[in-house]
């Protein structure tokens, strides 16, 4: 029996390397395809992969027929689906994921923007085993602890360091926008090149890992190579470890095949390729950001989603070429410092804290410009 996939973000880097994947395997069946924009790219997917739904949420324009929008796009994307691929950029992606929740989906999760927010909303359906990670560090986390028989100690985020790390410090503060960009491991969009840059994408993944492996002590270490995709301290104090060459093709596959076992090749490579593994702590004079992101995510509430929309604020105010680098941590840093804390009770609690937060950014980024 095939598992009907819905793919949300299907023109981004993620969606675009899951329709491979699906049409690849005899086992997955691609049902829909949902973009926010590209509707170019859209028109040629739904072309090549022949899904049931082909809807875009921004078309800027009359669709063509035959192509969804509207307020609904959603719940018609999702609707027939055994399973929801979430690749939506940033906190849009939250209510897709509560509609997963709400309709019992399994979810592939790669928007960690549904965690870093919404956690608390998300928490039951993850302990029901309804989401699968599909970033690699967690994924890599939820493989090695899946067979483990005992309690483990602690598990380690591995972090590239983004373009920043090869930047001298005392040049960071007007990095330009191609210098940041230019990310020496992977190939992914501008937002999340620039918060691996910040580190505020790893502070993102501290927060989410802290919901998908509740009760383990989380730490991360520098690990320019990107060959070991994250670690599990065992109870007898030995490591494990997923290696190998990036490839997002990897915790993609193993997640929308979950728990199927049989695991087509992706990687070929081998030890001999990998050359010399560093790791190193992470230096808080080059990574200012990283560790207010994290310490919004120890306070909980509605911290976390006033963080990620300060930052989504500064990130695109700085693709923008209105702010500087290094005012990215500064709006951030303001935003979280006369931010008032909300219980999160709901989706509506979630985008009050997100809109307020969005509007004192938008303040301090017209004060820096």
């Amino acid at each position: 029996m095939t598992r009907k996939v819905a793919v949300l973000g299907s023109t981004g880097s993620i969606g675009t390397q899951a329709l491979e994947i699906i049409h690849a395997n005899p086992e997955l069946e691609l049902h829909s395809l949902l973009c926010n924009s590209n509707l170019d790219l859209l028109l040629r997917q739904r072309v090549q992969y022949a899904p049931s739904v082909t809807a875009i949420a921004s078309p800027g324009g009359e669709c063509p027929d035959g192509i969804i929008t509207g307020q609904e796009i959603l719940h018609k994307a999702i609707d027939g689906a055994d399973m929801v691929l979430n690749a939506i950029v940033g906190s849009a992606g939250l209510q897709a994921s509560l509609i997963c929740r709400d309709r019992g989906i399994t979810l592939a999760l790669a928007n960690k923007e549904s965690l870093v927010v919404g956690g608390s909303l998300l928490r039951d359906h993850i302990r029901c085993g309804g989401i699968i990670p599909v970033d690699s560090e967690h994924s890599t986390i939820f493989r090695c602890l899946n067979l483990e028989t005992h309690p483990v100690r602690s598990i380690t985020l591995t972090a590239s360091g983004g373009s920043a790390r090869d930047i001298p410090v005392e040049k960071l503060q007007t990095a330009g926008v191609d210098d940041i960009l230019n990310h020496p491991t992977w190939d992914m969009g501008a937002r999340i090149t620039v918060d691996s840059a910040t580190m505020v994408n790893k502070a993102f993944e501290v927060i989410e890992a802290r919901w998908l492996f509740e009760g383990l002590q989380i730490d991360v270490v520098l690990h320019p190579q990107s060959i070991v995709h994250s670690l599990v301290r065992l109870a007898d104090g030995s490591w494990k470890a997923l290696m190998g060459k990036p490839d997002m093709k990897i915790p993609l596959q193993y997640a929308l095949q979950y728990p199927n076992r049989e695991l087509g090749l992706i990687s070929d490579d081998c030890p001999l390729d990998w050359g010399t593994l560093e790791f190193s702590e992470l230096d808080g004079r080059r990574y200012p950001a990283f560790d207010m992101v994290v310490r919004a995510g120890q306070d909980g509430k509605s911290w976390p989603a006033a963080a990620n929309a300060a930052d989504e604020v500064a990130v695109a105010a700085f693709l923008d070429r209105r702010i500087s680098f290094g005012d990215i941590a500064i709006v951030i840093e303001e935003v979280l410092t006369g931010h008032e804390a909300l219980e999160i009770s709901d989706f509506q609690t979630v985008m009050r804290a997100d809109r307020d937060s969005r509007i004192q950014a938008e303040r301090i980024v017209r004060k820096l410009c």
